[in-house]
């Protein structure tokens, strides 16, 4: 009975999240877009330290009723200790234009993630410098790459070993962007894992993404499914 109460309760803490976020988002922007997301994850283990990681995420946009962007992502990571890891990946994107073709870009990134359990919370605060690379055209100028600092906080709760539900918060700060200077974006994230054991989960999620200190700024709302498989 204990167990079913906190399930109850923490399903409604997230429903009540999220309607927050949906009535709050009015003041943020004129444009607004319904997307879905469906991903696939897998890590491999290569020793006690080093693990390499292929992720896959496909993005339809314009209220579901086009592909808008996909990417693959292959990773090394670097675990210094049960606290720090250190990450470097590699990411090819097909970005959907207004022209209805494909742009492709290619991004690189490190990270660095510090994460800390207490009792059945966890949270973890990861830094990432990432560098686009494509020629790309921001109004008439056009510039080789664009980098940017990005910060995300991710808060768990593990009701038992198969329900963790999260919630995260990530800033998009640009560093050599050519008509950018502030933060010009956020993201808030709020979902759930299954584990079906220790090398199988998925997941189900929700983000708003709001666009700031910009013209035309845009609201995009996505639901989002994965599968991650651990080797």
């Amino acid at each position: 009975m204990l167990l079913k109460t906190k399930i109850v309760f923490v399903l409604k803490l997230f429903f009540t999240i999220i309607l927050l976020l949906a009535f709050t988002n009015s003041g943020y922007s004129q444009i607004q877009d319904f997307k879905g997301k469906i991903a696939f994850g897998l890590k491999k283990k290569i020793s006690k330290s080093f693990s390499f990681t292929l992720y896959n995420e496909e993005t339809f946009s314009q209220n579901l009723a086009e592909l808008g962007t996909s990417f693959f992502d292959l990773g090394l990571n670097y675990k210094i200790n049960k606290n720090f890891i250190l990450g470097a990946n590699y990411r090819f994107t097909l970005q959907r234009t207004l022209l209805n073709y494909y742009d492709e870009r290619s991004m690189i990134y490190g990270d660095i993630t510090y994460s800390k359990g207490i009792k059945k919370f966890s949270f973890s605060l990861r830094a990432r410098i990432q560098n686009s690379f494509n020629p790309i055209v921001i109004g008439e100028t056009k510039q080789n790459s664009v980098a940017y600092n990005r910060d995300k906080l991710t808060l768990r709760y593990r009701i038992n070993y198969y329900l963790i539900p999260f919630v995260s918060g990530e800033i998009y700060v640009p560093i050599n962007h050519p008509t950018h200077d502030q933060i010009d974006k956020e993201k808030g994230t709020i979902g759930i894992y299954y584990n079906f054991n220790d090398y199988l989960k998925v997941a189900a999620d929700y983000s708003i993404t709001h666009e700031l200190n910009q013209s035309n700024k845009k609201t995009f709302y996505t639901l989002g499914a994965s599968l991650y498989f651990d080797l």
